[in-house]
C-alpha cells in the first residue's frame, strides 16, 4: 500500500500558515530546507505531503505550495519522537533536499487554499475513526460488565453502571448521526467547504471517543488499567484525537466564528 503523511511547522502548531519551512526554485526543481514535527507515520510512510514557503507576499496564507517527497529523498531524515502512545509521530529534517519539479502538488502558491480544500475530508475521516473507537470501547465494556461479577450478580446489573451506559449509548449515536450526516452533505457537495459541520463532526465524536474510553477503564476497575485488555490503549488513542487534527479548542473556535462571533 502507498501511504503518506503529512507534517507540520515546529513553531506553527494551531497557526498551520506560520511557516518557516521554505522550497527556493532552481533550474528543474526545488530545493527545500527547514523542519516539521509531528508528522503521524512518517516512519512507514514511502512519501510525505509537505506544505513549505515558496515566496514571500508578506500575506502568511499566500505563497505556500504543497510538495510530494519520497521518504528516501536525499537530504530528508526521519527521527521519531516518543510518546504516551510509542512512536506515532516524527521530527523530519530538510537539508538542501532536492525535489523535481514534477513534485508540486497542485499549482505553485495555492497549497493553503488546497490545505484547505481537504479540510472536510481530513476531520470526516478523523470523526468516524473516533465514532469507531467509542463503538468499540463501548462493545467491549458491555460485554467485560455482562460477565463480571461482584456481590452475587454481574456489575452491569447495578444502576451506577447502567444508567452511565445508558448515557454513553445516547452520546454515541448522537455523534453517529452527526457524522453520517455531515460525511452525506459532504458527498453531495464535494466542492463546498463545511468549516461549522465538519469542526462539529470532529469535535464531537473525539470528545464522545476521550469519555467513553475513560469511563470504560473506570467501570472496568484494575482491568481497565492492564494491558491484558484493550480499554487502557483505545483511552490513549482517544486522548490525542482532541488535540491531532486541529485542536478541540481550534474546532470551537471555527465553530463560534461561523456564527459571526
Amino acid at each position: 500500500m502507498h501511504s503518506r503523511s503529512r507534517c507540520r511547522n515546529p513553531e506553527a502548531g494551531s497557526d498551520v500558515a506560520n511557516l518557516t519551512c521554505r522550497a527556493e526554485k532552481v533550474d528543474g526543481g526545488w530545493i527545500i530546507n527547514g523542519q516539521k514535527t509531528w508528522c503521524s507515520n512518517a516512519h512507514f510512510a514511502r512519501s510525505i505531503l509537505l506544505i513549505a514557503r515558496t515566496s514571500n507576499t508578506g500575506k502568511k496564507h499566500e505563497g505556500i505550495t504543497q510538495f510530494h517527497i519520497p521518504a528516501d529523498t536525499p537530504g530528508l531524515v526521519i527521527k521519531g519522537i516518543d510518546t504516551l502512545g510509542g512512536r506515532e509521530v516524527n521530527d523530519l529534517y530538510f537539508t538542501d533536499c532536492r525535489v523535481p519539479d514534477s513534485a508540486v502538488v497542485g499549482e505553485v502558491g495555492n497549497g493553503w487554499n488546497q490545505l484547505m480544500a481537504g479540510l472536510n475530508t481530513e476531520r470526516l475521516i478523523l470523526a468516524a475513526m473516533q465514532l469507531g473507537v467509542a463503538e468499540r470501547s463501548f462493545g467491549d465494556t458491555l460485554a467485560f460488565i455482562t460477565e463480571r461479577k461482584q456481590f452475587g450478580r454481574p456489575i452491569g446489573s447495578f444502576q451506577a453502571l447502567r444508567h452511565r451506559m445508558a448515557d454513553l449509548a445516547t452520546e454515541i449515536e448522537c455523534t453517529r448521526q452527526l457524522v453520517y450526516s455531515v460525511a452525506q452533505l459532504a458527498d453531495d457537495n464535494p466542492t463546498k467547504l463545511l468549516p461549522r459541520e465538519a469542526s462539529m463532526a470532529k469535535l464531537k465524536a473525539t470528545e464522545t471517543s476521550k469519555r467513553m474510553t475513560i469511563d470504560a477503564m473506570q467501570m472496568m476497575g484494575g482491568y481497565g488499567y492492564a494491558t491484558e485488555f484493550d480499554a487502557e490503549r483505545l483511552m490513549r488513542g482517544a486522548i490525542i484525537s482532541t488535540v491531532y487534527g486541529g485542536t478541540n479548542e481550534i474546532q470551537r473556535d471555527n465553530i463560534g466564528k461561523t456564527f459571526g462571533l
